[in-house]
């Protein structure tokens, strides 16, 4: 089995590349370089395994939320790799991916994540490991300002708050939190945790046909008007 796998929502590129057994990653924090770095690091992994396009079985992209220019760069590039290589597409949820990596990376079972979605707001979902290992959504996922998540956090309940919203709002975070929680800041989304949530569909066959590798926004504006900027 040859899976093709990449996110670019955020500041990161990272892609993977199952090859049977193996799987071979790239991964790079470069803010605003995605479209530059994306496909040479494709074909810089296809190389490492010795494969080509043509011996893919499918491939796997991060659908968001995230950066409107990075969610169309990973939905085009899965668009343009799966038409030429004839094979289908899967898209995970960016914020079920960075929830995937704190419980492999720190045994987390339950994860509220938070993107910075800028304007002040966070996109966020909150996920428990099931019993497969997979990160489950507990809700859907949102749009919020950050001191509007306290209806997300049980007050006996050990949390993991993981993503770039941490990082962002940490002072804002910082009243509504308890003794059980845990902030992890530097969680972003790794392609081989897309892999890894993407693998009961890959397993069942559930590819969808290229042209389905869509964005998902949640949010439909990326900047504020000249009266809102006044008004803040």
């Amino acid at each position: 089995m040859n899976i093709l796998a990449f996110d670019t929502a955020t500041d990161i590129c990272s892609v993977a590349l199952l090859n049977d057994e193996n799987t071979l990653t790239y991964h790079q924090h470069k803010p605003q370089q995605q479209a530059a770095l994306l496909l040479p690091a494709v074909d810089q992994l296809m190389a490492e395994a010795g494969l080509n396009a043509s011996q893919l079985d499918g491939v796997v992209f991060g659908r968001g939320p995230g950066s409107f220019t990075g969610l169309r760069i990973a939905a085009s590039a899965a668009q343009g790799i799966a038409f030429g290589a004839d094979v289908g597409v899967i898209g995970i949820s960016t914020l079920a991916t960075i929830a995937q990596g704190c419980m492999r990376s720190v045994g987390a079972t339950d994860v509220l994540v938070l993107l910075d979605a800028r304007l002040s707001e966070v996109y966020c979902c909150r996920y428990q490991r099931d019993a497969a290992g997979l990160a489950c959504s507990q809700g859907e996922e949102q749009l919020l300002a950050p001191s509007d998540l306290t209806s997300m956090i049980s007050d006996d309940v050990a949390l993991c708050i993981a993503g770039s919203g941490v990082t962002e709002y940490r002072e804002v975070l910082e009243p509504q939190l308890h003794d059980q929680i845990t902030l992890l800041e530097d969680c972003g989304p790794e392609a081989l945790d897309l892999i890894t949530l993407a693998m009961p569909e890959i397993r069942a066959g559930q590819w969808l046909p290229p042209e389905a590798a869509l964005p998902v926004y949640i949010r439909d504006r990326v900047a504020l008007t000249e009266a809102e900027r006044k008004a803040k």
